[in-house]
């Protein structure tokens, strides 16, 4: 193997000469008159040719540069359809009816000044930005703590005073439950701050690796690190909205006892709140590629037919679909109440029974769970969509049927048009009444923070904070879903229709569609 300061080419025929340039698409170190002649190949022209000393200590390239389907091939092409870089195998086995198609050379064009340069570039700034201010919140709670401690023990001290002797013992009671409060929550915060720590080295060492990707490294290294590094930050962005979601402020006061009675000192108060720092994802774009405007549905015609499994009695009830293309059908026959899952949405997988009739179902977005109403024993349960199996129960203490959910809320609706909120381990963190009528069908307006839901005879546009923004008059109960321009499509339970309508509420608007 070649010395780090010799001639890769020339080594390996023996001689020793210095080098000086460093080659990152060959990743082999260059004398002078080999980098010459390197550039002067019409094959090497495009490579990236850059000073060995600005390489410096960094470990020049972690983008992966072979298939992962098939090792021994060079990621050389990028399929737009799929959004996915892949070898000339790949697109021979999985993308011969890909329209667009396209050689890495010609999709890292101007990758410099792609929208995906800039919004990784963005979201990693975002990142680094938001983790700080979380880290610097963490310990200022930690050192609020310790003031709060400091303050109550010349309080606890003061009442000792009055009481002379008989305080001690009642004095050493009250200190330990404060030093016990005060270990409890520094012990979860410094657990917060470590993992807080683990993701913003992370997320610095790939800015790190961007910035000098962005100086050094070639057009392919950087277009392929940079598809790595949309993944890597949904994975960050998870995390922190999971550090978020179980972060807490936490206060102690103390409260003086006042009575001439010394049955003890006074008591300790543990107020909590959510952690003020909050973040919320940018989301990253399609690169270099120019995005095509997304089209309105003009008509609809019949696709695909699943072809249910055979022996059993349905009346669906409610559908979803997962990240991975899994059809969720709920089935609310009283004697074949059950969640059937479809692969593809078309082949029969497995089915889910649950302890009483599940309801409703939705997906929550990002994640690999979903989650059901069970309104007979007034909870929702989750479920992993991966594995298809059952996750943990949770009490919402009312008849709930309609369920969505948001990239980190549930909503559910039920009984007298009460809806709750919760976050996405089921705890309630809110809940409002929008009318009488019961609230059997769910979905979430992440674009205008808006509810739509069916009741009997009604259809509504409901904000978070349970103002009704308006009220529609609908067919019975069916479903209601969006498209991703926010149009609402809705089922007509004795029309036998869908039909659709803007996201104001306003206009109605073909297409219509008339169920066979």
């Amino acid at each position: 193997m070649a010395s780090a300061s010799f001639c890769d080419p020339c080594s390996e025929a023996d001689k020793s000469l210095t080098a000086t340039r460093y080659c990152s698409d060959c990743e082999e170190r260059l004398c002078t008159e080999c980098a010459e002649s390197h550039c002067r190949f019409k094959a090497f022209k495009s490579h990236h040719v850059i000073d060995l000393s600005s390489i410096g200590s960094n470990t020049l390239i972690s983008a992966m540069k072979n298939c992962n389907v098939h090792s021994e091939m060079m990621l050389d092409y990028y399929c737009t359809d799929h959004d996915i870089v892949c070898c000339r195998a790949c697109i021979s086995d999985k993308h011969r009816l890909c329209q667009n198609v396209l050689p890495l050379e010609l999709a890292s064009k101007d990758v410099r000044k792609s929208a995906l340069f800039h919004d990784v570039m963005e979201d990693m700034t975002h990142l680094i930005t938001t983790l700080n201010a979380l880290d610097n919140n963490r310990q200022s709670n930690l050192q609020s703590i310790e003031k709060i401690k400091s303050t109550i023990t010349k309080q606890i001290r003061a009442v000792k005073s009055k009481f002379l002797k008989q305080i001690d013992d009642l004095e050493r009671e009250l200190t330990t439950a404060l030093s016990s409060l005060q270990r409890k929550h520094e012990i979860e915060i410094n657990k917060q701050k470590q993992e807080i720590s683990q993701v913003l080295v992370n997320v610095i060492e790939n800015k790190n690796e961007m910035d000098f990707l962005s100086d050094h490294g070639s057009k392919n290294q950087l277009f392929i690190f940079l598809r790595q590094q949309v993944t890597n930050i949904h994975s960050a962005e998870v995390k922190i909205q999971q550090i978020l979601s179980n972060s807490q402020e936490f206060d102690i006061t103390f409260d003086e006892k006042k009575d001439g009675k010394l049955q003890s000192l006074g008591s300790l108060s543990e107020y909590v709140q959510q952690c003020q720092v909050q973040y919320k994802p940018r989301k990253c774009q399609h690169a270099q590629i120019k995005a095509e405007p997304m089209k309105n549905i003009i008509g609809f015609e019949q696709d695909t037919e699943v072809q249910l499994k055979t022996g059993e009695k349905y009346v669906l009830r409610d559908v979803s679909i997962t990240h991975d293309n899994k059809l969720l059908l709920i089935n609310n026959s009283s004697t074949y109440s059950k969640l059937y899952v479809y692969r593809d949405c078309k082949e029969y997988e497995t089915e889910i029974t649950f302890s009483s009739t599940p309801c409703c179902v939705a997906v929550i977005p990002g994640t690999d769970r979903a989650v059901i109403t069970l309104h007979h024993e007034k909870s929702i349960q989750f479920i992993n969509t991966t594995t298809m199996t059952k996750d943990n129960k949770v009490k919402v203490r009312f008849t709930c049927y309609g369920i969505t959910a948001g990239r980190d809320r549930i909503y559910v609706g039920g009984t007298g048009g009460t809806i709750k909120t919760l976050d996405n381990n089921g705890t309630v963190l809110k809940t409002f009444q929008q009318g009488s009528g019961d609230i059997f069908l769910m979905v979430y307006d992440d674009i205008h923070d808006h509810l739509i839901v069916r009741c009997v005879g009604k259809l509504l546009c409901i904000k978070l904070d349970g103002t009704l923004v308006y009220s529609k008059d609908v067919s019975s109960i069916a479903g209601v879903t969006l498209d991703r321009q926010k149009n609402i499509y809705f089922c007509g339970f004795t029309t036998n229709n869908i039909q659709r309508m803007s996201t104001d509420g306003e206009k109605s608007s073909k297409p219509q569609y008339v169920m066979p």
